[in-house]
């Protein structure tokens, strides 16, 4: 079934949205040897383009790995976009800031 949304406000505020996702990736708890937990969340707007961005940065983790995530989620025209950056949290600290400029610069034109 396709569901069509125009605004990403349409799933809820940004916090709301990561929430979500870390929920759906870690299984709502169906997975107890998965957690995950939201670090931070940003609203990034476009008005010359009328998009929202929900900016957001998580941790996934389980007895097999440590992850560290950025991703940027917005809609358009019906059609949802998302972006996902990932390392594993070792290696976060050498790639956070180059991970935020990735994300940044995700734009829909």
């Amino acid at each position: 079934m396709l569901i069509k949304v125009g605004r990403i406000e349409a799933f809820g505020g940004a916090e709301e949205v990561g929430e979500a996702i870390v929920r759906t990736i870690t299984g709502s708890g169906k997975r107890p040897d998965v957690k995950g937990t939201l670090r931070g969340c940003s609203l990034r707007e476009d008005s010359a383009r009328n998009v929202k961005y929900y900016e957001l940065e998580f941790e996934v983790e389980s007895s097999a790995f440590q992850r560290h995530n950025v991703a940027v989620c917005c809609a358009r025209k019906g059609r949802l976009f998302t972006l996902n950056a990932q390392a594993p949290e070792s290696a976060w600290p050498q790639f956070s800031s180059q991970f935020y400029t990735i994300a940044h610069s995700f734009n829909l034109v």
